[in-house]
């Protein structure tokens, strides 16, 4: 599958799994607001190194209770030591450095998603990764939605605290320009110009619009995204 527009992040993901099998580790955040494509981009990222490093996906949920450390119990088939610490109430930095420990030797790629639904104990440890990830051979890259966070939320003092970090680095993915909309709506009836102006590039609603055929947008009942498995995405629609 070809996405498109996307073509240098998925040249920089790779340039820095390199550097991560090597033997200098990275800790990614890639910004971008819903349905911009951060879950396609990584799956396509994924497959490229099937064979070549291990993956791993968890993810941070919109719960009013939220699962503390939610995303490493999503990824304990990499990091078993660190799931046996958690169920043992191991201290949280016992537990951080079980999973440092676990994904150390690699190459080894683990994704978050959703971090702005992040919890506190989530948050500590992206702070304790952060600083220590460039001594290992992991590539772990941490997905949010940039429109959803300000500058009082969590996630964004994490963000600064870590932006001169060795093993640091950010990318932001943006809505589709209105060239690539009009190669998405060719064989369809849409006006490439009208489906652009509808949707503001963005990827989902584009996808939402072609695959409904009428002309309408997507609608979000209770105002927000409902996450895809990663096994869901559609390989048609180039995003």
């Amino acid at each position: 599958m070809k996405l498109l527009e996307r073509e240098q992040d998925l040249r920089d993901l790779k340039g820095w799994m390199d550097e991560a099998a090597a033997g200098h580790g990275r800790l990614v955040f890639v910004a971008g607001e819903a349905g911009v494509g951060k879950t396609a981009l990584l799956r396509l990222f994924a497959q490229s190194v099937e064979g070549i490093a291990r993956v791993a996906v968890g993810a941070c949920d919109p719960l009013s209770t939220p699962r503390p450390l939610g995303p490493l119990l999503d990824v304990k088939e990499i990091a078993p030591e660190t799931a046996r610490r958690l169920e043992t109430g191991a201290p949280r930095a016992d537990v951080f450095q079980a999973f440092l420990g676990d994904v150390a030797d690699g190459p080894t790629v683990v994704v978050f998603e959703d971090a702005q639904w992040a919890d506190e104990a989530t948050l500590d440890l992206l702070q304790f990764l952060g600083r220590r990830i460039h001594k290992t051979r992991t590539l772990l890259v941490v997905t949010f939605r940039d429109d959803e966070i300000d500058h009082r939320h969590p996630l964004t003092t994490v963000l600064g605290d870590l932006v001169t970090a060795e093993g640091v680095r950010r990318m932001t993915l943006s809505p589709l320009s209105a060239e690539a909309v009009r190669t998405l709506a060719r064989g369809s009836t849409f006006d490439p110009a009208a489906l652009y102006r509808q949707t503001g590039g963005n990827p989902f609603f584009i996808t939402e619009v072609l695959a409904g055929g009428t002309g309408g947008s997507p609608q979000r009942a209770d105002g927000s995204w409902k996450r895809r498995p990663w096994s869901a995405f559609a390989s048609s629609h180039g995003w």
